[in-house]
C-alpha cells in the first residue's frame, strides 16, 4: 500500500525542526556541551559505541540525495521509522561532473566554499533528530570512470590529482571537526577503475584516512573494496593495518538484475526463485560459482545469508572490525507479486541477526506523478506537492532497525 498525503503534518515537523536548528545555532547549545569533544562513535573492535551510553550502535537508515532533501527530513524519517539513526549524505562531489554541482576547484584547498551551504543544511537536518551523518565523497572521474581510455585521469594513477583530493578532504574535515553526529568520513565511494589492484585500492584508502585523520583524529574513516564496492571483492585485502578507527563498507545490490528490475538481462524476476549460478553472479561466476556456472541455485534468504557469511562476516571476524552496507535496495519496478517486500523483510531481518548496519538507497525522491520503474525511494514527492509513502516498504524493514 502506498499512502498519499498532503503536506500539512509534514509542515509541522519542518517547522519544529527549523525552530530547533535556529535555537541550536543562536545559543551555541549542542548535545556535546558537557564535553570538550564533539559527539562521535567509538570504534571498539567490531562494534561502534554510543558516545553517551557506551552501548553498541548499529547504524540503520537511508542515503540522502541533496536534490531531494527537505528541511526536517531527519525528524520526518524517524516519524516513519523510529529506529532510523543514520543518513549517508552523498554530497562531497569532487571531479564528479562538468556541472556547477561539482565542488572541485583548481586552487587549494580545491573545494568550493559554496558547497558547504548545502552540506551544512543536510547535516543539520540529521543533527536535530540525533541521526548520525556519513559524509561521502563521490568522484565519477577521479574514481576511474574513464579507466579504459584515460587511466591517468583517476586518482589511483595520478599522484597530483590524489594529493589535491586529500587536501580537499582535510579542508572538509576541519570544517566539520567540531560538529556533532558525524559518523564517518567515507573517503571515496565505489572505485570504478576495474584494472586497479586491490593493493592499489588499499593504499589509496590508507593514505586518505591518514590525511583526514591528521585533521580530525576522532572521527572514523570509512573505506571499501574495488569494483564499485562489490561484496565479491570485499576480503581481508581491504584492512588498513595500524588504524583501528575505520569502518569497512560494501554495496549489496544483489543480484544486480533483481535489484535494478531486470535491466541487466531480465532473468532474475522472482523471489524466491531458482536460477543458474552465472545469472545470480553475472561477471563473477569464476569467484562465486565453485560448483559450476551452470549450477542451479535458489535465490532466497539462505542465499543472501550465504553471501554475507562467506564474505562480510569473515572480514569482520578475522580482523575484529566493523562492517557496514552503505547501499542496498530493490526498485519499485519489481512488484509485490514478484517478492519485492518479502526480499526487503528477509534482508532487513538477516542484517539485524548478523548485526550488520546499513543505509537503503534512497529515502526520498520524486518530482513527477508516479513511481518510476527504477526508483528506490520510500517517500515520493509528487509534482503537486503531495507526499506518497511506500507503507509496505516501511513495514518490511522498520521492525529490524
Amino acid at each position: 500500500m502506498h499512502r498519499r498525503t498532503h503536506l500539512q503534518p509534514f509542515a509541522r515537523i519542518k517547522a519544529l525542526g527549523a525552530l530547533i536548528i535556529t535555537l541550536m545555532a543562536s545559543t551555541k547549545v549542542y548535545s556535546s556541551a558537557l564535553s570538550s569533544q564533539p559527539l562521535r562513535l567509538t570504534v571498539s573492535g567490531s562494534q561502534l559505541l554510543d558516545p553517551i551510553t557506551g552501548e553498541d550502535v548499529r547504524l540503520t537508515g537511508f542515503n540522502w540525495v541533496l536534490s531531494h532533501l527537505h528541511e526536517g527530513d531527519g525528524t520526518y524519517m524517524q516519524s516513519l521509522m523510529p529506529g532510523a539513526n543514520a543518513a549517508r549524505i552523498v554530497a562531497v562531489l569532487w571531479d564528479d561532473s562538468t556541472s556547477s554541482s561539482d565542488c572541485m576547484t583548481n586552487e587549494a584547498p580545491y573545494f568550493k566554499e559554496s558547497c558547504f551551504e548545502e552540506l551544512d543544511f543536510a547535516i543539520e537536518q540529521a543533527q536535530v533528530a540525533g541521526v548520525w551523518s556519513i559524509l561521502t565523497a563521490k568522484s565519477t572521474y577521479g574514481a576511474g570512470q574513464n579507466y579504459k581510455t584515460d587511466p591517468d585521469s583517476d586518482m589511483f594513477h595520478n599522484a597530483t590529482l590524489r594529493s589535491m583530493f586529500f587536501t580537499m578532504w582535510q579542508h572538509v574535515a576541519e570544517h566539520y571537526s567540531s560538529w556533532d553526529y558525524i559518523a564517518a568520513y567515507e573517503i571515496m565511494s565505489e572505485p570504478r577503475d576495474k584494472d586497479v589492484s586491490s593493493q592499489e585500492v588499499h593504499d589509496f584508502y590508507m593514505q586518505g584516512c591518514e590525511a583526514v585523520q591528521a585533521i580530525d583524529a576522532v572521527t572514523p574513516c570509512m573505506v571499501g573494496s574495488g569494483s564499485y564496492y562489490k561484496l565479491w571483492d570485499f576480503t581481508d585485502d581491504v584492512i588498513i593495518a595500524n588504524n583501528s578507527n575505520v569502518i569497512y563498507t560494501f554495496d549489496y545490490f544483489v543480484p544486480d538484475d533483481w535489484a535494478f528490475g531486470g535491466t541487466t538481462n531480465g532473468m532474475i524476476d522472482q523471489y524466491p526463485g531458482t536460477y543458474l549460478c552465472k545469472d545470480l553472479y553475472p561477471g563473477w561466476s569464476g569467484t562465486c560459482c565453485p560448483k559450476g556456472a551452470n549450477k542451479n541455485m535458489t535465490f532466497d534468504a539462505d542465499w543472501d545469508r550465504a553471501n554475507l557469511e562467506t564474505w562480510a562476516v569473515p572480514v569482520r571476524a578475522n580482523n575484529n572490525v566493523p562492517v557496514f552496507i552503505n547501499q542496498w535496495g530493490v526498485v519499485h519496478g519489481v512488484s509485490e507479486e514478484q517478492g519485492r517486500y518479502d526480499y526487503m523483510r528477509d534482508m532487513a531481518s538477516l542484517m539485524e541477526e548478523l548485526n550488520i548496519g546499513w543505509t537503503w538507497w534512497v529515502f526520498r525522491g520524486g518530482g513527477g506523478d508516479t513511481w518510476a520503474h527504477g526508483s528506490f525511494e520510500f517517500v515520493y514527492q509528487h509534482s503537486d506537492g503531495s507526499l506518497e509513502v511506500d507503507d509496505k516498504a516501511v513495514a518490511a524493514v522498520s521492525p529490524y532497525m
